[in-house]
């Protein structure tokens, strides 16, 4: 056996062990499907079945929709329209990243800003970047 294959076997035996301290017997089976499931598919897919957006899988999915279609030259997002609560936030931080993220609504966007509405539809002065399916993003009215 090489010396990769007893570290990847290690590994494995490791990650078991914690998850039967950590859960339940019951609870491997499922693991093991979701594992087997995700585990070929694209990093958004598997991260979109995880338990880190479990709160709003279409927020999630609405983020990743968004990172996609911004510009190169977008230097933040403000997210609109979506609750500033720390589970929102952290998830359009992560998901977004490096890009800076605000759920500041109140004040104008900075230059560069790119305005990215969940669930709703932009003001009528706002120069659309692109639709995606769960909203906006535009850029704010001059």
């Amino acid at each position: 056996m090489t010396r990769r294959a007893r570290f990847s076997s290690l590994a494995a035996a490791l990650l078991l062990a914690l998850l039967l301290a950590r859960g339940s017997w019951a609870e491997l089976p499922r693991r093991v499907r979701s594992l087997r499931a995700f585990a070929p598919r694209e990093l958004a897919v598997r991260r979109l079945g995880g338990s880190g957006a479990a709160f709003d899988r279409r927020f999630f999915s609405f983020l990743e929709n968004a990172r996609r279609r911004l510009p190169p030259s977008a230097a933040g997002v403000v997210v609109a329209n979506a609750p500033a609560t720390d589970s929102y936030v952290f998830l359009a931080s992560y998901a977004l990243a490096p890009i800076p993220v605000s759920f500041d609504t109140a004040a104008p966007p900075a230059t560069g800003w790119v305005v990215a509405y969940y669930n709703a539809r932009p003001p009528a002065d706002a120069r659309i970047l692109a639709r995606i399916p769960e909203g906006f993003l535009t850029e704010p009215a001059p």
